[in-house]
């Protein structure tokens, strides 16, 4: 097994998607502007920003691996956004004939507050993972601080590089013609007219459709971790346990070349019995097949240009293999992060007692029989040994002045082991001398029942006592190992999930049928595995989602000078949300951990529009305009970059949406929740923040807090 292959195709994947993202963010400016200057100008602060971003990841350290590099990928659209915000202004300034320079020095300072805010939100959403831990923490802290320098680097670059090569690019440049957008503003400007009209249908509509959408995208269930595809692949093999180790090695080699006529695989090599750890999924903690001496495992190494994915040929495998006397275990993903957890239903049982255990253990592994989804269900006892086991009748010992603990001390050191008297060294090695009783050697359960104890009887003389007159004898099934927790035994019964079935929604099944179902006394139970790994994931990120949300509005509030202002903003984000998860609906993707990290940065990156809009609204409204005009002025004004900003970023991340790379499937979920959301977002900010603020703010007038400022000091 070579790591290096899988990591250098993932490596190649992310890089290829960041490479097409900032292309087709470049055409998009292209579109728009219909001018290479601009264009050109944007482009140099993609690279530049990039360079900086890396130099941070340098002196940080933090290396270029999958996380961080889907982090640059993800990223990439997110670069060009306040250089097109500035440019764009710029370039509007020279097209009412403002000089070159003038133009790029007001055009910056006029937006650089909107920027610098919108900039700060988005980078503070990743501040809270310091507060996190666990999975959480170790997955996305190389990814929040990967964005938050691109972002750095990406406003430093729109302040000083875009106005200084706007200065000089744009002295003869002049927006030409454009019909078509200009229509769209037109249209847009009667719209946003008859919002303002009919607010609450406006306002009504957009909270019904969070709702539906929570409700279809919470029915593709949860997962921990996407599904990954990867270089290589397992195979376990199991046969009747009557048969030997020559025709399992038959049945394994008729496997062998039925699987060797797939085109996708390469190389196979098979063991019997255990495996030695050579797959990543042992490595990593899951699990690589039965490990008994009755089955083999198979280590498929798959061509780099393989035509399957993952559950194409899984399915291949089985059905190439169906009519053979074996049963198969196949694994696709033995890449796949999912692996550093337990996957599957687990339920931990505990108890004092170890035949109530069992018997609770058994009745819980049937309930998971009986629930859909499940499969090869394991009660956690395991294979169990025959035991005589002995019960010491109390009053029957007292009456030959015996304490149970003096029975068991007798029979114990019956049964105890020899221990080495002493070892002879030679140049070799040393051997190690036991001395053994011959009478003793062979220890039968009929010697152990004919056994005598030295008791003492009514006239305090002593006597030799049969085991058999104190100790009752009974022939059981005894566990090979006892697991304990806080001093507790526990036995963990556990199941797979059949293909076809969500993680997510069979764990709801399960604690469904366990509420109903009663445990022997003193045992309880619990949800374990990866069920347990998802909720205390899923509870970080909400921790994370909260802080974040606090310390955004917070910014707001200081780039505003208002609390009301930042809470219309806020607005902009259950309007994400809502095509984020009809996005995840529509693709058929679970809510995983790396979907709700998307969700976590969506909300930094959608306020930016709203910024954008209600800061030149009020702008507007300290220069004497009426609310009304203000709000469809700056709503035409701002509709090109907020247009741009938001395709740049949909686009460059739409390459890991439709990507089958190997290397996209890791930020595959948190793309679809980005784009989605920015696609629905961002249409209906430009129709539901006007309808919000005016509907909330009720003033007439509006004065400049900072002119205030300068009228109370003269």
């Amino acid at each position: 097994m070579d790591q290096g292959v899988y990591i250098d195709m993932i490596v190649d994947s992310v890089l290829g998607n960041l490479m097409w993202g900032a292309l087709l963010a470049i055409l998009i400016l292209l579109l728009f502007l219909k001018d290479w200057r601009p264009t050109l100008i944007i482009a140099f602060s993609i690279p530049i920003s990039i360079l900086t971003c890396i130099v941070l990841m340098y002196f940080t350290g933090i290396s270029l691996n999958i996380i961080s590099l889907s982090g640059l990928a993800l990223g990439v659209g997110m670069l060009v956004d306040n250089s097109i915000v500035v440019i764009e202004n710029i370039y509007r300034m020279r097209r009412e004939g403002v000089p070159a320079k003038r133009a790029a020095i007001e055009g910056a300072v006029q937006v650089s507050g909107a920027i610098v805010s919108s900039t700060l939100t988005t980078i503070c959403v990743f501040a809270p993972i310091v507060f996190t831990e666990g999975l959480t923490r170790q997955l996305f802290a190389d990814l929040g601080l990967t964005i938050a320098f691109c972002l750095a680097a990406s406003l430093v670059v729109a302040l000083t590089l875009v106005p200084m090569m706007g200065s000089r690019m744009l002295k003869r440049g002049r927006e030409k013609s454009q019909p078509l957008y200009e229509g769209i503003q037109s249209v847009y400007g009667m719209m946003i007219s008859w919002c303002l009209r009919f607010k609450p249908v406006v306002l009504v509509g957009a909270l019904a459709l969070l709702i539906v959408s929570a409700v279809l995208a919470a029915s593709r269930g949860t997962a921990l971790m996407p599904q990954m595809d990867s270089t290589q692949a397992t195979v376990t093999i199991s046969v009747d346990k009557k048969k030997s180790l020559k025709e399992l090695g038959e049945v394994t080699d008729q496997v062998t070349d039925r699987l060797l006529e797939i085109e996708d695989i390469g190389d196979i090599g098979s063991m019997a019995g255990s495996s030695s750890g050579l797959s990543m999924s042992s490595m990593m903690g899951g699990s690589s097949g039965n490990s008994s001496g009755n089955s083999s495992t198979m280590y498929l190494i798959l061509k780099d240009d393989t035509k399957l994915t993952g559950e194409k040929l899984k399915q291949e495998i089985l059905d190439r293999t169906s009519d053979l006397d074996c049963t198969l275990e196949v694994n696709t993903s033995t890449m796949d992060m999912s692996s550093l957890s337990a996957s599957g239903i687990s339920i931990r049982v505990e108890g004092r007692d170890l035949d109530e255990l069992k018997s609770a253990a058994e009745g819980i592994a049937d309930v998971l029989e009986n629930v859909e989804g499940t499969q090869n269900v394991s009660n956690g006892i395991g294979e169990t040994t025959p035991e005589l086991r002995l019960t010491v009748d109390e009053k029957k010992a007292m009456e030959y002045g015996l304490t149970t603990a003096q029975v068991y001390q007798a029979i114990a050191a019956e049964l105890a082991s020899p221990s080495s008297s002493m070892t002879l060294s030679t140049d070799s090695c040393d051997y190690d001398v036991y001395v053994v009783d011959g009478e003793q050697e062979e220890l039968t359960r009929d010697k152990i029942k004919k056994m005598k104890i030295t008791g003492t009887n009514e006239d305090k003389e002593e006597v030799e006592v049969p085991v058999k007159n104190i100790v009752s004898f009974s022939d059981e099934e005894g566990l090979n190992s006892i697991s304990r927790s806080n001093q507790t035994r526990y036995l963990t019964v556990s199941a797979e999930i059949a293909d076809g079935y969500n993680i997510g929604l069979v764990s709801n099944d399960v604690k469904d049928a366990m509420k109903d179902h009663e445990l022997p006394k003193g045992c309880t139970w619990e949800m374990a595995g990866e069920d347990q790994t998802i909720n205390d994931a899923f509870e970080q990120i909400g921790l994370m989602l909260a802080l974040a949300l606090a310390f955004m509005y917070l910014i707001m509030v200081a780039q505003f000078q208002s609390l009301l202002s930042p809470f219309i903003i806020m607005f902009t984000i259950p309007l994400a949300f809502t095509g984020g998860l009809l996005g995840l609906w529509i693709t058929g993707s679970e809510i995983s951990v790396i979907a709700l990290i998307g969700f976590v940065m969506l909300s930094g990156i959608i306020v930016n529009n709203g910024i954008v809009m209600i800061d030149y609204i009020n702008q507007l409204r300290y220069a004497g305009m009426s609310k009304r005009e203000a709000i469809a002025e700056a709503g035409m004004t701002r509709l090109r970059p907020i247009l741009m900003t938001a395709l740049t970023t949909i686009l460059a991340m739409s390459t890991m949406v439709f990507s089958n790379d190997m290397g996209a499937a890791m930020g595959k979920p948190m793309a679809i929740v980005t784009v989605g959301g920015l696609l629905y977002g961002t249409l209906l900010t430009l129709f539901v923040v006007p309808c919000i603020y005016d509907l909330l703010n009720r003033k007439k007038e509006l004065k400049d807090p900072l002119a205030e400022e300068e009228d109370d000091e003269i």
